[in-house]
């Protein structure tokens, strides 16, 4: 966990001594043998609900409690491994998907181009928003999660699997300390006032979600390529975003996009559409640097490359991290093994 406080070190002791108590810590409902708790109950997670409420135990422990429900009832970790590649993947064009890349601290590089939310895909997020999130197990096949399970899964991706990989390094500053935040960037060139009332109640939605289930994952939004008359916007559009969130938005226009990141980025690392180096295209597979690569130990037939639908951590009898593929091919599980994590965080 890196450095702590003191102070900090007895609180969190306490909260996952509460934790235990309430039940918080056992093995979740929907999890296989071997899965790992990174993302879901492990300390770094712990740590991050105490510093949303600002090491309020009581609080976090009522917030860590209503984000288990959310996930025990909408079946999340068990649709993690049965979500059809192709629902995962137009659900990753929806929100800030990993590019494969980090900045100068270690953390993962999100982007996220807000042209993708045309009405065909809002009106397909309001069919579902009210419809119960039930799931009959019976049969793969009639596994159909709803919009805002789809979305949860997304963003179980990222704590479960990219944040552990990134912690995992040791080409950061401070390499004991786990990496539990990433940064956003948001491609808004496109972004109109229609458009702008029409996402109303997914802004709504998503940053409850966010909120909710996955506090302090978010280091900084960088709103690329915003037009003059984003300010207006924004004056709107805030009203649905959690205030923490918002605070951590960082507005630029296209002539000041690319120095903006540069602060916290390589030019390698920063996408083309913001004037770096990196080839970005909306729904790409991410595609690792050098050094994170070289972290994994690939399987046959990986390419040395992340596949396709969700990926999650593993640990074999020898303490081996697996980086295993899974959710749902036709009608069939996935359990693949993409590589074998040579380091460990």
């Amino acid at each position: 966990m890196g450095e702590l406080a003191t102070d900090q070190t007895a609180t969190l002791a306490a909260f996952k001594a509460s934790c235990a108590e309430e039940g918080l810590l056992a093995p979740r409902e929907g999890l296989q043998d071997g899965d790992v708790s990174d993302g879901i109950n492990d300390d770094s997670t712990l740590l991050r609900y105490l510093e949303a409420r600002k090491m309020d135990s009581t609080s976090a422990l009522e917030q860590f409690q209503e984000a288990t429900k959310f996930h025990t009832e909408k079946h999340i970790l068990r649709l993690y491994d049965l979500v059809s590649l192709e629902d995962y993947e137009e659900t990753r064009k929806m929100y800030p998907h990993w590019t494969g890349r980090r900045d100068r601290r270690g953390q993962p590089i999100l982007v996220f181009d807000i042209a993708h939310w045309g009405s065909s895909t809002i009106a397909a997020w309001q069919k579902t928003r009210q419809t119960p999130c039930h799931i009959d197990f019976s049969s793969t096949a009639s596994v159909n999660p709803a919009m805002i399970q789809r979305a949860a899964i997304h963003f179980d991706t990222v704590t479960r699997f990219v944040l552990p990989l990134c912690s995992a390094l040791r080409d950061r500053p401070d390499p004991e300390t786990p990496i539990t935040k990433a940064v956003y960037i948001l491609d808004a060139s496109s972004l109109g006032i229609k458009q702008s009332w029409d996402l109303r109640d997914v802004i709504r939605d998503i940053s409850s979600l966010l909120t909710t289930c996955y506090p302090e994952t978010i280091d900084k939004i960088f709103v690329g390529n915003a037009p003059f008359y984003f300010p207006k916007i924004w004056a709107f559009l805030k009203n649905f975003v959690d205030p923490v969130t918002a605070e951590k938005l960082v507005i630029t226009r296209s002539a000041d996009a690319y120095a903006t990141m540069l602060t916290q980025m390589d030019h390698d690392e920063i996408p083309s559409p913001f004037g770096g180096g990196f080839k970005f295209t909306t729904g790409m597979l991410p595609d690792l640097d050098e050094a994170l690569r070289q972290a994994l130990q690939w399987s046959s037939g990986s390419n040395e490359g992340l596949p396709r639908g969700p990926i999650k951590w593993m640990e074999d009898e020898q303490g081996r991290r697996r980086a295993v593929a899974t959710g749902r091919i036709d009608d069939q599980q996935r359990t693949e093994e993409v590589a074998v994590l040579r380091v460990q965080a």
